[in-house]
């Protein structure tokens, strides 16, 4: 696994596993999202990724940095909040593109965009480790995509949480 982060940020960031993630097919000027854009350089550029041959279960990976400490050793909550949040999206997009017949490498990704957002903090979440964030498509009905989220640390879940995503509507695509 290789770790980037833009230098300007400074600190830990997503850990990129080779292969193809959904974001990798977000047209370039839809790629400032603060959670996975990889245009922007202070964000968390998260990747995510089919997890299984089924196409129901994605993987997401991010390792905190010092700058995002709730206090010594633990990470900010927000921050648990924006990785689910960010996961779910791009979950969203794997699924809803799967399910329109679409190919993510040869026609590029529908985007997404959060409706709801649960979060559940099951423990304190430490500091320097490896997050990794398991999503379980749950329903894709229409342009909206519900999404159930698992993230640990270590061996230990530290929170879940749920997105009802819903696909970008016309007049915020790209063109």
């Amino acid at each position: 696994m290789v770790t980037r982060r833009a230098e300007a940020a400074g600190g830990a960031g997503a850990t990129v596993d080779e292969g193809p993630a959904v974001q990798d097919h977000y047209p370039a000027d839809a790629a400032h999202c603060y959670g996975c854009g990889a245009r922007n350089p202070f964000g968390h550029h998260l990747k995510t990724r089919w997890a299984d041959g089924s196409r129901t279960e994605t993987i997401t990976r991010f390792t905190p940095g010092p700058e995002q400490t709730a206090m010594p050793g633990y990470v900010y909550g927000g921050l648990v909040a924006s990785v689910l949040d960010c996961s779910g999206t791009g979950s969203a997009a794997l699924a809803g593109t799967h399910a329109a017949g679409l190919d993510l490498e040869g026609d590029g990704s529908l985007r997404y965009v959060t409706g709801t957002l649960e979060v559940r903090y099951q423990r304190p979440t430490p500091m320097s480790v490896e997050l990794v964030v398991r999503g379980r498509v749950e329903e894709v009905k229409g342009r909206k995509v519900t999404v159930a989220l698992t993230m640990t640390a270590g061996e230990d879940e530290v929170a879940s949480g749920r997105v009802v995503a819903l696909q970008l509507p016309d007049e915020m695509r790209s063109s």
